[in-house]
């Protein structure tokens, strides 16, 4: 005996194959880009779209819920053991609790993640987290146990759509008993599966437009060293930020990473040195104040992981220098840097370098150096020794830069190979292991400046 009511709706059929086709892309793409390096410069566009296509799943999922709540669906055919109609029940309906609980176990990990990263859906609108996991003291643990958790659901979803498939197979081809034909698509069902699709196809397009994928695809592999930023291209970044001073505490608020702040020099008078007995007789002019031309100085940073070098730059520092060549004992040099501006074009890793395994940026302000000694040891070539902080730590470091002078402009260019670990960065294991993010740092800067008297 065939089924009396022969067939689902066009609505449950559509709604049916929409989501079991984004099921299948979905653990496909979360298989794939799990194993991409934090280096890849597609990973954090990946994790946002699976983020929304899971969430799609979900609404997609309460409406085909709704639906079959409201329309009595075929009957199973009569001569069925009662066995298999249990079976083929509770298989339905684990189906519909898996595809409700697995995005959501999805959404708990952004909710309890220490990233912070926020959910947007298609880069449209705001998908807010859970409330609840603001108490949480050990978020990453928390985040690394609701990732198992996900992907065990993804596997279960993944062994009951084979047994699924092959119930179906079997009333399809050897029961011959109208079952698999009561879900076969027709021209109605197709035309509500393609305008799914359509609409979250050009949810995609439209987020992957507005994150700039394609500029990112065609830029320099992430595995050799870009080329250094130059004064023309660094010109066309605007001030986005009102001046600060090196006493003034850095924004950690501002993180784009295409704002340069400007900062005012300090009152001469503040920077001059207090004149010694020694001095009375013989009178030594006070060491100049530079201004730095932000839009034509750079500080970046090099670094390596998984193999592959890597290169960024702090868009937010500022610097205070007293310099004279024939005085250089009374010269000085202050600079402030905002860690939160870091940007090396790869979104998931600059959002890493603010947690607190990092940078920690809501706890700390910025990073200080502030020089102690400056000598000349060749033809326009200086090293400054001096004291960096960053968090907590502070360590001795010496700078070695060439500085050519040219009437009231001045032009420097240097750096300094740092160890991050003796700074608190990435202390966990796994910044070791399973990144393998090199202990070495190299820090350059170009700066181009101004005498300001």
């Amino acid at each position: 005996m065939l089924l009396g009511q022969k067939r689902y709706s066009s609505v449950a059929v559509a709604l049916h194959w929409a989501i079991a086709v984004l099921i299948l892309t979905q653990i496909a793409s979360g298989l794939y880009m799990a194993d991409l390096p934090n280096s890849s410069s597609v990973k954090f566009d990946l994790y946002q779209l699976h983020k929304s296509f899971g969430l799609s799943i979900l609404g997609l999922t309460l409406i085909r819920l709704g639906w079959r709540l409201a329309h009595k669906p075929p009957a199973l055919p009569s001569f069925m053991p009662g066995w298999q109609k249990l079976i083929a029940r509770l298989t339905h309906w684990a189906f519909y609790a898996l595809m409700l609980i697995t995005p959501l176990a999805g959404l708990a990990i952004v909710s309890v993640s220490p990233l912070n990263v926020t959910t947007l859906w298609f880069g449209l609108f705001e998908v807010p987290d859970f409330p609840f996991f603001n108490g949480v003291a050990d978020r990453a643990a928390a985040a690394e146990t609701f990732v198992e958790v996900h992907e065990y659901l993804a596997f279960s979803i993944l062994f009951l759509f084979v047994l699924h498939v092959g119930a179906a197979l079997k009333h399809g081809f050897v029961n011959r008993d109208g079952v698999l034909r009561s879900m076969a698509p027709r021209v109605v069902a197709l035309i509500g599966v393609a305008l799914i699709f359509g609409a979250l196809g050009l949810a995609a397009f439209s987020y992957l437009q507005k994150s700039g994928v394609v500029e990112r695809d065609s830029a320099v592999p992430i595995d050799v060293a870009l080329p250094d930023t130059t004064p023309a291209d660094a010109a066309a970044v605007k001030p986005a930020a009102p001046p600060v001073t090196a006493s003034a505490p850095l924004n950690n608020d501002s993180v784009a990473p295409e704002v340069v702040v400007t900062a005012e020099p300090l009152p001469q008078a503040a920077l001059e040195p207090e004149p010694s007995p020694t001095q009375t007789m013989v009178s030594v002019a006070p060491p100049p104040v530079w201004t730095v031309d932000y839009p034509a100085s750079t500080l970046r940073f090099i670094g390596e992981e998984g193999g592959a070098q890597f290169e960024g730059q702090f868009s937010e520092f500022t610097a205070q220098i007293v310099f004279d060549p024939g005085n250089l004992g009374a010269s000085s040099i202050r600079v402030g840097v905002n860690p939160a501006s870091a940007g090396s074009g790869n979104p998931f890793r600059d959002d890493t370098m603010k947690d607190r395994a990092w940078f920690d940026v809501k706890k700390y302000e910025g990073a200080q150096f502030t020089s102690n000694t400056i000598r000349k040891t060749g033809a326009n070539a200086y090293e400054v020794d001096g004291t960096l902080t960053i968090k907590d730590f502070s360590h001795d470091i010496t700078l070695a830069f060439t500085l050519d002078i040219d009437g009231d402009r001045a032009h420097a260019a240097g750096g300094v190979d740092l160890v991050r670990t003796d700074y608190g960065l990435g202390m966990g294991a796994s910044w070791l292991e399973s990144e393998k993010v090199a202990l070495a740092v190299r820090v350059e800067f170009e700066i181009n400046a101004v005498r300001a008297d």
